[in-house]
C-alpha cells in the first residue's frame, strides 16, 4: 500500500473552504510544484444547485472512486482494513498526501474513523486536542481509532512526504 501511494501520479486538489477542505502549511520541500494532494473514495456528500437558490443534497459516490490510477491503492486500502478489522464499518476512504489540518472534528462523519500515516516523513503526530491539552498520537504504520466527528484533532508538524489513508463513514443528509 505504502509503495502504491508514494508511487501513485497524485492530481493537484482543489483545497479550500469552499469545497469543505481546509489545509494549513504543508510540509517544507524544495520542490516548486504545489504538494496538497488528497482524493476520497466511496460515498461524499453532494450538493446541486438550482435555479431557486437551494440546494439538492444526496449521497453519491466520489467521481475519484472509478479513476483507473487510483484502483490498486483503494484494493490495498480496504484488504488492509479487513485485516485490521474485518467488522469496521466504513462508507469512505480519504488519501491525503501532504496535507496539514488544523483543529477540527469531521461534522459529517458518523461513528469511528481508522487513520494511518504512511511514507517517508517525521513528525506528524494526529494531534487530539482534551481542551487545553494536546495528546500527540503517532500514526506512523500505526492505524488509530477515534470519533473524528465528536473529536477535535488536528495534523502536527511534520517534514517530508506524510501520506494518510483515513476510513470513516459519512454521515446521511437529515
Amino acid at each position: 500500500l505504502t509503495y502504491e501511494l508514494v508511487n501513485l501520479k497524485w492530481s493537484v486538489s482543489s483545497v479550500s473552504r469552499k469545497n469543505g477542505r481546509k489545509c494549513l502549511d504543508i510540509a517544507d520541500k524544495e520542490e516548486e510544484e504545489p504538494r496538497k494532494y488528497y482524493f476520497i473514495a466511496g460515498l461524499i456528500r453532494d450538493y446541486i444547485p438550482k435555479k431557486s437558490n437551494n440546494h439538492t443534497q444526496s449521497l453519491v459516490i466520489s467521481s475519484a472512486t472509478n479513476i483507473p490510477k487510483h484502483q490498486r491503492a483503494i484494493e490495498l486500502a480496504t484488504q488492509y482494513i479487513e485485516l485490521y478489522d474485518p467488522s469496521f464499518p466504513y462508507t469512505s476512504i480519504q488519501f491525503s498526501r501532504c496535507m496539514k489540518t488544523p483543529r477540527h472534528v469531521d461534522k459529517f462523519n458518523v461513528g469511528l474513523s481508522v487513520i494511518l500515516g504512511v511514507g517517508d516523513y517525521t513528525g506528524g503526530a494526529l494531534n487530539i486536542h482534551h481542551g487545553e491539552e494536546i495528546e500527540e498520537v503517532d500514526i506512523y504504520r500505526k492505524p488509530y481509532m477515534f470519533d473524528a466527528g465528536n473529536t477535535y484533532h488536528s495534523t502536527g508538524n511534520f517534514s517530508n512526504d506524510r501520506i494518510t489513508i483515513t476510513f470513516f463513514s459519512v454521515r446521511d443528509f437529515i
